[in-house]
């Protein structure tokens, strides 16, 4: 049985409906790390673009500080500000401060914060620590970083 000859309606329908369904395997590349010619050939790029794209957190931690009195009787503090940089609500339970020497973890410090934090809110967060569990390091030469978020 032959092939019926197709008008040039129905082939421009064709290609245009396979170009729908090919379509999503096209977005799912990076944009900037191919490009279509204007003779449909299409140039990878990939030499030119970063391998991995930087995933950016939902809630981020800054001014991390962490206060050491000299004084015995007096509690030592680790704080933080946080703040949901998402374009939706993120529940914070409990935040996990690590204290290091050196890029040494030393000791884990838990905020236990327990709020809602709208888009773009931002809250101060601090934990008490006990000066024994910094293990007699000079407190001048310790830092504060975000561990995880629970």
């Amino acid at each position: 049985m032959p092939h019926p000859t197709l008008s040039h309606a129905t082939k421009v329908s064709l290609c245009l409906s396979w170009a729908a369904i090919a379509t999503p395997a096209a977005i799912a590349q990076s944009p900037t790390c191919y490009r279509v010619t204007s003779t449909g050939q299409t140039v990878d790029l990939t030499a030119l673009c970063k391998n991995e794209r930087t995933k950016l957190e939902p809630i981020v931690a800054t001014n991390l500080s962490l206060d050491v009195p000299e004084e015995e009787f007096l509690s030592s503090k680790v704080k933080a500000t946080l703040t949901n940089r998402s374009d939706r609500p993120v529940q914070v339970g409990v935040v996990m401060l690590q204290i290091s020497r050196s890029s040494t973890p030393v000791t884990t410090v838990p905020l236990f914060v327990n709020q809602v934090l709208s888009p773009g809110q931002s809250i101060s967060a601090s934990g008490i620590i006990d000066k024994a569990d910094l293990r007699g390091e000079d407190p001048k030469q310790l830092s504060v970083s975000l561990q995880s978020l629970k």
